[in-house]
């Protein structure tokens, strides 16, 4: 079965660069996209797969897998059945060089020069931990590198009346996986999991988890130095040279009082296509909140 993740389809076509501005609009929780990561695939069901798992892995959702295959969201799989699995995401515009993370997109972008981006699904913090917003470093990469708990996270574990442990030592039982990205964030890393079915959530303790598989690739393309960002966009604006308007809405997971109308309207008019949006579609999509492209383009009179 085919199955290289990270370099699935990736459709950068023809569409416009439109570099933002210095202004206000460029910090704004709604961003500027170009171009879309999407594609399809074909999975024949094996031991222990689930709807919920699979549909992290792809960074599509239980619910989408299930429509586009006539099942119900609660039906059991079959060993040996087949699914077709599609996702489709907007890519943010103007990526640097190296690592961006959109937090609400629950995807990260490898951006190397002169190159399309590769595109990973995440597992990230859970609202009540957040993954920290902000630039980092790689400062150091570790195979079968040993979790040393966090006082935090043995508070946790005492609290819900859980075996406390202060150090797991690599193998089969520790979280991190089997390869650790090390961060100039202090206390943060990228790392493998040991609960793929996290993948596309935010369940973590604020650590960025990638499928055993992603991170395997990923940590064989970066090497300590390359700069990262974490961004926080749950709104993407796409202009596309056909004329099409489209944005991609996520929730405002980590309650930063996102006004999504005002976001949007203020990077539309930034690049002169507020008449070119229906905004009773437009407020609909940012209600929704559905996590893929739709189009808001305003019919011609």
């Amino acid at each position: 079965m085919r199955f290289l993740y990270a370099f699935y389809a990736l459709i950068l076509s023809s569409y416009q660069v439109y570099a933002l501005p210095n202004s206000s609009a460029e910090n704004s929780f709604a961003h500027l996209a170009q171009g879309t990561w999407q594609g399809e695939e074909t999975v024949i069901i094996k031991k222990g797969d689930t709807l919920f798992a699979l549909s992290g892995r792809y960074a599509t959702t239980p619910n989408d897998i299930a429509i586009n295959n006539g099942i119900t969201r609660n039906q059991v799989l079959r060993i040996g059945q087949k699914l077709n699995i599609k996702y489709n995401h907007l890519i943010p515009a103007n990526l640097a060089d190296g690592i961006t993370i959109n937090l609400p997109q629950r995807l990260l972008f490898l951006q190397k020069t002169g190159q399309t981006p590769i595109v990973y699904a995440l597992g990230l913090g859970r609202a009540s931990w957040e993954t920290p917003i902000g630039t980092w470093t790689i400062i150091n990469k570790q195979k079968d590198k040993a979790w040393i708990v966090p006082k935090s996270i043995q508070a946790e574990m005492a609290a819900k009346g859980q075996k406390v442990l202060t150090r797991v030592e690599a193998g089969a039982n520790n979280p991190l996986g089997k390869y650790w990205l090390g961060l100039s964030l202090s206390g943060y890393g990228i790392h493998g999991t040991l609960a793929p079915a996290s993948i596309y959530r935010f369940q973590s303790h604020g650590c960025i988890r990638l499928h055993p598989d992603d991170i395997a690739q990923l940590f064989s393309q970066v090497e300590v130095g390359v700069t990262g960002t974490n961004t926080y966009w749950p709104i993407l604006l796409e202009i596309r040279t056909d004329g099409r308007i489209m944005i991609e809405v996520h929730p405002d997971i980590y309650q930063r009082s996102v006004n999504s109308h005002q976001a949007l309207q203020q990077l539309a008019e930034t690049h002169a296509v507020n008449d070119k949006i229906d905004w009773t579609l437009a407020d609909s999509a940012l209600k929704a909140t559905t996590g893929v492209p739709v189009d808001i383009t305003a019919a011609v009179r």
